[in-house]
């Protein structure tokens, strides 16, 4: 199973992040936490949507993700209404020259307006940051969140406009 290791960086001017890469290399998010430790997303490019269920649990000192396909669309739709905490955000991805895999995320609040923008880079187990910065983010990064604040800037916890807007860094 894999140990999720990943490096959060807050990104500033959202807007101008959006523009860096054509609209359609973005695609559309719906997240939705479960009771329990569950999560289930829909993700949606060039009109086809995939649906997967998320269970992150720490044991010996690590994170461990267990992620899986959904099969059917109705699994998501059935599970969509027990869910809280409630995500909806574009997500860009891209592997950099390292071989390591970058999301680049822009929260969308109700209306459609981004209120927080984010990168995570996801890495080996034994690394414990990136070698540098994805260079089409470099100028946007606003703080490197260190890895004793990383439980501060989860989604489940940034779902919350207001949350997210609390965040001193």
């Amino acid at each position: 199973m894999p140990t999720e290791n990943e490096r959060k960086y807050v990104l500033s001017d959202p807007a101008a992040v959006l523009a860096l890469w054509d609209r359609s290399d973005w695609s559309e998010i719906r997240q939705g936490y479960l009771p329990g430790d569950g999560r289930i997303r829909r993700q949606t490019r060039d009109g086809v949507a995939a649906d997967t269920f998320t269970c992150k649990i720490p044991a010996a000192g690590r994170l461990i993700e267990i992620e899986t396909a959904l099969a059917e669309p109705r699994d998501f739709d059935d599970l969509w209404p027990l869910t809280d905490r409630r995500i909806h955000k574009l997500r860009r991805t891209q592997t950099d020259r390292h071989g390591l895999h970058w999301d680049i995320d822009l929260l969308l609040d109700a209306d459609g307006a981004c209120y927080f923008a984010m990168a995570e880079c996801e890495m080996p187990e034994a690394m414990d940051a990136p070698p540098q910065i994805l260079p089409a983010l470099a100028s946007f990064i606003a703080y490197a969140v260190p890895r004793d604040r990383q439980g501060e800037f989860v989604n489940s916890r940034l779902a919350d406009p207001g949350y997210a807007a609390s965040l001193a860094f």
